[in-house]
């Protein structure tokens, strides 16, 4: 390994440390994820109702229900998950 190589290394693993400028992030965690996951789902669900309200015409009646009816599942689905893992609806937020 040349000189240069361990300097190199050196720098870069220090600036990982000390002068990283996305510190104040915060990390991607399993939580934050599924946070994510379900802030997603109600406003895909929401997506849905509208979806349902809108719709007149009656071949896409039965799409809108399949479709609000799914979100919806996903939705509950994610909580139970979050409930399951002992997270609770204020970790979320």
């Amino acid at each position: 390994m040349k000189k240069y190589d361990i300097f190199r290394n050196i720098y870069e693993i220090f600036s990982r440390f000390f002068l990283d400028s996305n510190y104040d992030e915060p990390l991607d965690t399993p939580k934050s994820r599924l946070a994510d996951e379900i802030r997603e789902a109600h406003q895909e669900w929401i997506r849905a109702q509208k979806y349902f309200q809108w719709v007149s015409d009656p071949e896409l009646v039965d799409h809108a229900i399949f479709t609000e009816e799914a979100a919806r599942r996903k939705y509950i689905y994610l909580l139970n998950q979050a409930k399951n893992q002992g997270i609770s609806t204020e970790e979320l937020k």
